[in-house]
């Protein structure tokens, strides 16, 4: 799963991993902070991924 999330330095990118390392489901985590692009694959569903980025307050939309 491809997401583009909201952010603009190393702390947005180590909170954003932080949450979705507490996600249940979730086995790889990938950012490309340039790009503003988080690939996520795992067990669990796009909507788990949404929330739990939405948690850190980034504005995050679900890609492919």
């Amino acid at each position: 799963m491809l997401f583009r999330v909201g952010m603009t330095c190393g702390g947005c990118e180590k909170a954003v991993r932080a949450v979705l390392n507490n996600t249940k489901g979730v086995q790889a985590i990938d950012i490309d902070l340039p790009s503003q692009q988080v690939a996520v694959s795992g067990t669990c569903s796009k909507e788990e991924v949404l929330s739990a980025i939405q948690k850190t307050g980034k504005t995050v939309v679900f890609l492919k």
